[in-house]
């Protein structure tokens, strides 16, 4: 099995930090500037921090078990996907299911020069395999390999 790249790590943290600071401490702000003429603006303060404080915790540990929780193996007929801290998933995407498989960045995986690999089968509109923290180049080898399907390139026809 194979693990993802160490980068992923700092990046996930990354995004947890502009996620506390952009999303979630800006509501919370205003939930407290509201609440805070019925408790008193310093408690409200108070809480309010606090609970910024937990997630930005959050934010710097769960990363590092999440990386450690990440294994993917390409095998000959499927690409394996397990999982999870907390609840474990293994997901087994068999290759000749492969309808297509992407590659994305966002600006943060850029900077990192990391990137998701997103394989799709007939299933569904969303991804049914996901890589997350691929060093770019690996990533596009492995687009590449998969996007051949269990048939080796060849289509039967």
């Amino acid at each position: 099995m194979n693990q993802l790249d160490p980068r992923v790590v700092t990046l996930w943290r990354l995004q947890g930090l502009v996620a506390v600071f952009t999303s979630w401490l800006p509501m919370y702000a205003l939930l407290g500037w509201g609440v805070g003429g019925k408790f008193g603006f310093v408690a409200a303060a108070a809480a309010i921090g606090g609970f910024a404080v937990l997630l930005a915790l959050r934010a710097l540990i769960w990363p590092a078990f999440q990386y450690g929780a990440f294994r993917y193996a390409v095998r000959e007929t499927d690409l394996l996907v397990e999982q999870g801290v907390i609840y474990r998933q293994t997901i087994c995407v068999p290759r000749d299911r492969i309808q297509h498989v992407d590659t994305r960045q966002g600006w943060l995986e850029r900077l990192f020069d990391l990137s998701r690999l997103l394989v799709y089968t007939g299933a569904g509109l969303s991804a049914d395999g996901s890589l997350p923290g691929l060093d770019s180049e690996e990533a596009v080898r492995l687009r590449d390999e998969l996007a051949l399907g269990g048939r080796g390139g060849d289509d039967g026809v």
